[in-house]
C-alpha cells in the first residue's frame, strides 16, 4: 500500500527544478570538472535531506538554494577531478589509468617494498627562524593563549579555518571571530 505524500515529498517535487538549475550551472561554471548527471544526482540528494528540515515554506527557497549550493561544493572538493576522464573510460573493466591516484603504501611492481621506501629516510633539517617570525612569536606571546594559537595555526601553518576548528573543536564562525579579534589587538601593539 503506497503511504501518503508528505510535505517534504511535496517541497522536493516543487523544487526539483531548482536542484536541477544549480547543478547545471554548477557543471558549466566548474570548468566541466564534474559530469553534469553526477552534480544532478548530488543536488537532488542535497534537496531531499534538506527538504525534511524545512519548518517556514516562505524562506525555503533560500535555505534549499543554500545546502545544494554546499552540497555540489563539498562534492567537487571531494571527488571532482582535476583531469577530466570521460565516464566511458572510467568504467572501463580492468582499466589501468595513469590518472589514478596511488597509495604510498601501494607495493612497488618488482615486489621490493612500497612507494614510500623509496621517499628519503632523512628528515629535512629545521631551518632557524627568520627575524620577522621571531618578532611575531614575541607579539604572539602577548597574545591570550586561544588567540595565539589561532594565529599560529591560520598564518604560520597555513591551515584553512575548517582545519583549524576541526583541530579546536569550535566552529568556523568563532575561528574568524578570534582571529579578527587577535589581528586587531596585533595592530594596537604594532602602532604602540
Amino acid at each position: 500500500m503506497p503511504r501518503p505524500p508528505s510535505p517534504a515529498d511535496a517541497l522536493f517535487h516543487q523544487f526539483r527544478p531548482l536542484a536541477d538549475s544549480i547543478a547545471r550551472g554548477f557543471h558549466l561554471r566548474g570548468y566541466r570538472l564534474i559530469e553534469l548527471e553526477d552534480c544532478r544526482q548530488v543536488a537532488r540528494m542535497a534537496l531531499w535531506l534538506a527538504c525534511s528540515r524545512i519548518e517556514d515554506p516562505i524562506s525555503a527557497p533560500a535555505f534549499l538554494s543554500r545546502c545544494i549550493r554546499g552540497a555540489l561544493l563539498h562534492h567537487a572538493r571531494d571527488l571532482g577531478r582535476t583531469i577530466r576522464v570521460p565516464r566511458r573510460e572510467q568504467e572501463k573493466p580492468g582499466a589501468k589509468h595513469p590518472w589514478v591516484l596511488t597509495s604510498l603504501n601501494a607495493p612497488l611492481a618488482s615486489g621490493e617494498g612500497t612507494l614510500l621506501d623509496l621517499v628519503a629516510d632523512e628528515a629535512p633539517q629545521a631551518e632557524p627562524l627568520s627575524a620577522e617570525v621571531q618578532e611575531l612569536e614575541q607579539l604572539l606571546d602577548q597574545l591570550p593563549a586561544r588567540q595565539a594559537l589561532v594565529i599560529r595555526l591560520r598564518h604560520l601553518q597555513g591551515l584553512g579555518c575548517r582545519e583549524v576548528a576541526d583541530q579546536l573543536g569550535i566552529s568556523r564562525t568563532s575561528v574568524s571571530r578570534v582571529e579578527h579579534q587577535a589581528l586587531g589587538r596585533l595592530r594596537q601593539e604594532l602602532r604602540a
